[in-house]
């Protein structure tokens, strides 16, 4: 089957929302403004859905700083951080949504860009492997629905982008929702991640490969050295390196997050 475009999986989740009963917003903790689903929060408001926002992939960033994102969100929408790969709070993931249901059994869509975690949390409600994962943005092709429980019924769906963000391929790879090794030019967009890394990190590349520059082209350079990704006569693979940059983000390999109010969320 081939992948669905991005106006297409935005109309399937519209037609899944307008369904559920509960929607589970999942978005990423190294980067909760830019993961969240502005658009998306707006169409459930008015279609009345009552919303849990979940900040995934929580053993990647500090206590603290999780549980003021949860404080922060929670004046909109209530909140819960969860590590779905490494099961940190997910049990309070389930506490939730059985509070926030209008009935039970429930049916809950699980929705947020590509590659944030949702079918890592539809294996955890599940309680075994039925929803597929990849590392590759765009993986889950459609909706897959699952009885998770015999009061909860779960849906899968493709990560869904707002139509005016498909062009901005640098921001889709802050979001984790484009495959780099798809990007006709992935430097530019890897060079735009490094230079949002060092802001909030300094020290993320350093961490992660023991090299670093505050030049963001020297440091693909260095960086494609270290990884050995060498063309004929020695010379660096810069392409090569910036996959490999945007995939290490993608994969959680790469970190840094920031507490809320230090960047707007209009």
């Amino acid at each position: 089957m081939s992948r669905v475009s991005w106006s297409e999986a935005w109309r399937r989740v519209r037609n899944v929302l307008e369904m559920s009963d509960l929607v589970l917003e999942v978005i990423d903790s190294r980067d909760p403004i830019e993961t969240r689903n502005k658009k998306l929060e707006k169409l459930l408001d008015r279609l009345g859905k009552p919303l849990i926002i979940v900040i995934n992939k929580a053993d990647l960033i500090p206590m603290d700083i999780l549980k003021e994102w949860k404080k922060y969100l929670e004046r909109e929408y209530p909140t819960v951080f969860i590590s779905a790969k490494n099961r940190l709070g997910t049990r309070k993931l389930i506490v939730s949504i059985k509070q926030y249901a209008p009935r039970l059994p429930v049916r809950v869509s699980v929705v947020g860009y590509p590659n944030v975690g949702k079918s890592t949390i539809i294996n955890y409600l599940k309680g075994r492997h039925v929803a597929e994962t990849s590392p590759v943005p765009g993986w889950t092709i459609g909706e897959q629905i699952v009885k998770a429980k015999q009061w909860l019924i779960v849906i899968d769906t493709p990560g869904v982008i707002p139509p005016e963000e498909v062009k901005d391929e640098a921001l889709l790879i802050i979001k984790g929702a484009i495959d780099p090794s798809k990007l006709e030019d992935p430097v530019l967009p890897a060079v735009k991640l490094i230079m949002r890394i060092k802001s909030f990190n300094p020290k993320a590349f350093m961490d992660r490969y023991g090299v670093d520059s505050e030049d963001p082209m020297e440091l693909l350079e260095l960086v494609g050295r270290r990884r050995g990704l060498l063309l004929k006569g020695g010379k660096v693979n810069i392409r090569g390196a910036a996959i490999a940059l945007i995939k290490d983000w993608i994969l959680g390999k790469l970190i840094y997050y920031y507490k809320p109010g230090v960047i707007s969320n209009a």
